[in-house]
């Protein structure tokens, strides 16, 4: 006896009936799934029927107050509590330890599949060892579709959500397997060890493929930890990768019965590594650095039948490391297309600008060596020459944001480069807003930058934001000579970009978190480059010092609005933004929230 548990001896039908035991459950565990994609298009269902029914109640303007009472009252409550009630399961359990909503969906998902594996083995140990590596198994192509990054996956279509939303789901249903092959592994070496047979059967070609699973699982489980990524990203990704692609090979040879779902990542993998070839692409732009900057800036101009012209404000691209070729078959080169690959939000919106801009900060590993790269194809008093470059994509959350034009007020707030992501976006609802519309809503858009010359991708004088300000909502005054610190007090105009330079001008730029640092232009020519760039620029209003966030929140926010908050950002900046929020929320005001982030 086992903790309870007894090893049997069976016969031959015994040994059928726990075979079609072990086959059913397993696919009740991939099966059930569905549960969770029904109640997905239950939510869209409620949601969508809630806002037809409040959408009588809502005014015309967002001067107007909203009724207290009326018909649809019980709903307008019931949608309040629901939303502070999704804010709350949002919100991390520890900084960094994942939402509450993570560690409940996970909770819930693995006491189902510890059931699932614990009911129908009564107190038979083997059948009980069994099923926690079939239950293990049938969970291996959910976590791979999990894990593809096209925007045609099946789960991103039912769930509505990006694949840089659904890593974290990835990440937990990969805890769970791995918990799942251990329990298989220990109940398996107890049982050896039980019946003395532990020295004969680690010789089997069984357990050694079984041994060798167990490890690449435990490989692939240590480089996926955050501090690891945090070390060197690229051991984590091309390991990461590396190890997904090995591991069928000592699953299929382990155990038969488990191969079904083997030949199902195997599929999942085609079709997404074929995925992957159709998004990547090669075009011909230019890569520089930023004077004055440790940015780096692509340009690819599009011509006027080129595919990427209907691609969305916000997505984003993987960059891969120039080879200088336009195609190359060399493994190496086909290897470095795919894996040293850096993501890059497309900072323009190419239908309008007719190209593709990517902007990022020079850090350490591609984004350094791009930096290099662009140094040494820098000439004198010349342009940088075209490369080719190679895309993958589009991607990103932003495919799926709502129409922010239906609420009243909408706030924007980035913190350095994450205006790649958050211009472009505020440049769709301003350049493509209907004028002869009424009820058009109040845009907020804060910018927090180190130096003003950062914003300089964004504000050059050729830039197509510039004129098209001009023509907008009138002329806003330029404060660059406001002293001290910000006042979060309103832009001169609802559609004005609120700069805020945190930073003077003239020093050392860091480059990565080792503290080298590089001089990327002489003080006088910073300086000079700041004057330039402080001359009056229509539709930005310059302000010195750090934001008041929860200023500002307060004089967006208002009872009887519905606000849409979009962020991208250093965590100190977003945490801040997220906590004064949650204040109205609570408060029932209904906040759309989206906040933009990099994990992979």
């Amino acid at each position: 006896m086992v903790f309870g548990y007894r090893i049997y001896s069976l016969s031959d039908e015994e040994k059928h009936a726990m075979r079609v035991l072990l086959d059913w459950y397993p696919l009740v565990a991939q099966w059930s799934v569905l549960v969770v994609f029904v109640a997905f298009q239950l939510g869209f269902l409620l949601s969508w029927l809630a806002n037809k029914g409040l959408e009588y109640e809502r005014p015309r303007s967002p001067s107007f107050n909203k009724r207290l009472e009326g018909q649809w009252t019980w709903l307008r409550k019931s949608t309040q509590a629901w939303n502070r009630l999704a804010w709350w399961t949002k919100k991390d359990v520890i900084s960094g330890w994942g939402t509450r909503a993570e560690w409940i969906g996970g909770g819930l998902w693995t006491v189902w599949l510890l059931y699932l594996s614990i009911a129908p083995a009564g107190n038979n140990y083997i059948h009980l060892t069994k099923n926690f590596g079939a239950i293990g198994a049938s969970q291996l192509p959910l976590h791979y579709l999990l894990a593809m990054r096209t925007p045609y996956s099946p789960l991103q279509l039912l769930t509505r959500l990006s694949h840089e939303q659904l890593k974290s789901s990835h990440q937990i249903l990969g805890r769970i397997v791995f918990l799942l092959f251990s329990l298989h592994a220990a109940c398996y070496i107890n049982l050896f060890i039980q019946m003395n047979a532990l020295a004969k059967r680690i010789q089997m070609a069984d357990v050694i493929f079984g041994l060798i699973s167990i490890a690449l699982f435990a490989a692939i489980s240590t480089t996926a930890l955050s501090q690891i990524r945090r070390w060197n990203y690229r051991v984590f990704y091309i390991s990461h990768v590396a190890i997904a692609n090995i591991l069928v090979v000592p699953l299929y040879l382990h155990v038969h019965h488990i191969r079904p779902y083997v030949w199902e990542v195997v599929i999942v993998n085609a079709l997404h590594l074929l995925s992957r070839f159709i998004a990547h692409k090669t075009y011909t732009g230019t890569i520089s650095i930023l004077p004055g900057t440790h940015l780096i800036q692509i340009r690819i101009p599009l011509t006027s039948l080129s595919s990427t012209l209907s691609w969305r404000p916000g997505q984003h691209v993987y960059l891969s490391l120039p080879t200088g070729k336009h195609y190359s078959a060399s493994l190496s080169d086909q290897f470095t297309l795919r894996n040293k690959t850096n993501p890059f939000t497309v900072a323009s919106i190419p239908v309008k600008d007719k190209e593709l801009l990517l902007v990022a900060k020079t850090l350490k590993g591609n984004t350094k060596k791009l930096s290099e790269l662009a140094t040494s194809l820098a000439k004198e008093g010349g342009e940088a020459p075209s490369i080719p470059l190679a895309l993958e994509g589009p991607y990103g959350a932003s495919s799926h944001l709502p129409d922010l034009s239906s609420y009243d007020k909408i706030l924007l707030v980035a913190g350095g480069v994450g205006a790649t992501f958050v211009l472009p976006i505020y440049r769709s609802i301003v350049e493509f807003r209907d004028s002869d519309h009424a009820g058009q809503p109040q845009v907020r858009f804060i910018w927090a930058v180190q130096r003003l010359a950062d914003t300089q991708w964004a504000f050059s004088s050729s830039s197509s934001f510039e004129a098209t300000a001009a023509n907008g909502d009138g002329d806003a005054d330029s404060n660059a000579g406001d002293e001290g610190v910000a006042d979060g007090l309103a832009p001169t105009t609802p559609a004005a970009v609120e700069v805020f330079v945190t930073r003077g001008a003239a020093s050392a730029l860091p480059l990565g978190g080792n503290g080298e640092e590089i001089e990327l232009a002489e003080d006088d020519q910073l300086l000079s480059l700041e004057e330039e760039m402080q001359k009056p620029r229509p539709g930005v209003v310059l302000k010195t010092g750090r934001p008041k966030i929860p200023a500002i929140v307060d004089e967006v926010f208002s009872r009887g609005t519905r606000v849409a908050v979009v962020t991208c950002g250093p965590k100190r900046l977003t945490s801040k933004l997220r906590e004064s929020v949650e204040q109205w929320v609570r408060q029932g005001v209904e906040v759309y929230w989206h906040e933009e982030t990099f994990g992979w």
